[in-house]
């Protein structure tokens, strides 16, 4: 495990995105986190969005790396393939007070300790159809990304292709996120940290 990655699994309370470009390998620094967690004895919940957590699995299967989720809880958001412990799905995207709603109540099946660590793939897919909607992106990030960062004690991983985001979404998500890494290649790097904020002032 890479040292930024250790240092990361630390934290215990904020938002941490995660960006990549389509010729990276973000799947890896999932494998990472995943296994730090759960060498921690803790069982994270993944969002899966767009079939994102199938297409990381298929990577590091080709990589080398067995990865079994079999035991991990996940939610569905738009896509096909079942991977996982599938608890339930979010089928409506756009409405996005419905939306919480359902999600909510899916997660409240699940223990606090895994309910507050969770990890979400495919972010970018969210946006797909309001992506040149800055007002209905504004209001996603006002509805789902700045209500869902205030709650304590909860730590999510974000993974975003920037490649596929729009200029836009990728700087609100920056904006509103505590922790700001990017994977280039295999290597990782934080861009943005409440450390480097703290030292800027």
């Amino acid at each position: 495990m890479t040292k930024v990655i250790d240092s990361l699994l630390r934290v215990t309370d904020g938002i941490l995105l995660v960006e990549y470009s389509s010729t990276d390998h973000p799947e890896r620094t999932f494998f990472e986190i995943l296994d730090g967690w759960r060498k921690n004895g803790i069982t994270p919940l993944i969002v899966d969005i767009g079939d994102t957590l199938h297409i990381f699995l298929q990577n590091l299967k080709f990589a080398g790396i067995h990865l079994n989720v079999d035991d991990v809880p996940v939610i569905k958001e738009r896509g096909m393939v079942q991977v996982g412990n599938v608890i339930g799905s979010v089928e409506v995207m756009e409405d996005f007070d419905y939306h919480l709603a359902t999600y909510s109540q899916l997660v409240k099946k699940l223990p606090r300790e895994v309910r507050n660590h969770s990890i979400v793939l495919g972010i970018e897919k969210f946006s797909f159809t309001f992506i040149d909607n800055p007002p209905k992106l504004e209001r996603y990030f006002e509805t789902v990304t700045r209500r869902y960062q205030a709650l304590k004690d909860n730590t999510a991983f974000l993974f975003l292709n920037t490649d596929i985001a729009s200029a836009y979404l990728t700087k609100g998500l920056e904006q509103d996120s505590d922790y700001v890494i990017r994977i280039t290649g295999e290597d990782v790097h934080v861009l943005k940290s409440p450390e480097m904020m703290r030292n800027e002032v």
